[in-house]
């Protein structure tokens, strides 16, 4: 019986671990001359869209272009970010971390 309630203690730690971890795994992402910054939280979820007034300047296509590509940047580094916290948690060479990784698209 004590082996399944240190079991189950274990296993009540790591999840409060993981919950916290990747509640953290957030990531923001900058255009090259600052324009946007975006903000992706786990699983690609945005979070914030910041234009700073030189994106006033730009066209509505390069803007476009511009957002699209400051999101990738940052949903690729929380997809990194949120891998990592499971890795923290549950060791590099765990199963769940392997499947995280396995899953990433290959840019990441």
């Amino acid at each position: 019986m004590r082996e399944f309630e240190s079991r189950i203690a274990t296993m009540v730690e790591k999840a409060s671990s993981l919950d916290e971890a990747l509640g953290a795994a957030t990531a923001t992402a900058r255009s090259a001359d600052g324009e946007v910054r975006i903000t992706v939280g786990l699983g690609g979820v945005l979070q914030e869209i910041h234009l700073s007034s030189k994106a006033q300047t730009l066209t509505p296509r390069t803007l476009a272009a511009m957002i699209k590509e400051t999101y990738d940047k940052a949903a690729i580094q929380a997809g990194s970010n949120s891998t990592q916290a499971l890795s923290d948690v549950f060791g590099e060479d765990s199963a769940i971390v392997q499947e995280a990784r396995a899953n990433r698209h290959p840019e990441e």
